[in-house]
């Protein structure tokens, strides 16, 4: 089976998406995504409990959604109320749970092992309920 960050790798080769994972920056420094130039930069040490592959998916929901003004840059935050950043934590976890229960019928489908995987935290169980029953 082909692993999830390689399938968000081609999924941003295929977009055109210009990715960066670094493990050479500070603690701090959270990942970025500039739609206006198709780029993505990933944290590998960035002090957070959310994986890799959920903050991938969603600077490529930035990217593919997001403001294209010159100067738009988004820095990764998972507890923002801010609209955009909502956005992209649905089109996150629609990318991912595409990708993790492909073969999966929907009773078998379990939000809180979804959450657990990827380091999501509580205040997301009603959306990832929610999507994870649509896809």
């Amino acid at each position: 089976m082909i692993d999830i960050l390689d399938y968000l790798l081609y999924l941003c080769r295929s977009l055109g998406i210009n990715y960066k994972i670094s493990d050479e920056l500070d603690s701090s420094i959270p990942d970025i995504s500039v739609p206006s130039q198709r780029k993505i930069i990933i944290n590998a040490n960035y002090d957070t409990n959310v994986e890799v592959a959920f903050r991938l998916a969603h600077e490529i929901s930035h990217v593919m959604l997001g403001n294209y003004e010159e100067n738009c840059i988004y820095q990764f935050s998972i507890g923002t109320r801010r609209a955009s950043e909502r956005e992209a934590n649905e089109n996150a976890v629609k990318i991912l749970g595409k990708f993790v229960y492909a073969d999966t019928p929907v009773e078998y489908r379990n939000y809180i092992n979804f959450m657990n995987e990827f380091g999501l935290p509580s205040s997301f169980e009603p959306m990832v309920e929610d999507i994870i029953k649509e896809i």
